[in-house]
């Protein structure tokens, strides 16, 4: 599935953090294959930046729009974030950042 860098790193933050030994063995891959690389920082510059006293990732968005992925990701792995995406829906907390994702795996 094509990815942007944003949506990589908002899928990162939706992907439970807990679960039995099968999940999570199968989210860490998940994790592996959706995560940033080193040469992708690099190219898109990530740096910390403070925000209203808070750290945040900031990149070079220019370069981040010519650098979609095509990124696999398994069955169980594309079910479970379609079960939080409709879920967050569900409550009305759909958020800009997880507008896209909801879109490619919900619609």
């Amino acid at each position: 599935m094509k990815l942007e860098i944003h949506e990589r790193l908002a899928l990162l933050e939706l992907l439970p953090k807990t679960g039995d030994y099968v999940a999570l063995k199968t989210i860490r891959r998940a994790r592996e294959m959706i995560g940033i690389t080193p040469e992708e920082q690099a190219k898109l510059n990530f740096r910390e930046v403070e925000v209203q006293g808070q750290a945040q990732i900031a990149w070079d968005i220019e370069v981040a729009g010519e650098m979609s992925v095509d990124v696999p990701i398994d069955e169980w792995t594309t079910d479970k974030i379609r079960e939080i995406l409709v879920g967050l829906n569900k409550k009305e907390e759909i958020a800009d950042r997880t507008f896209t994702l909801y879109e490619k795996f919900v619609t």
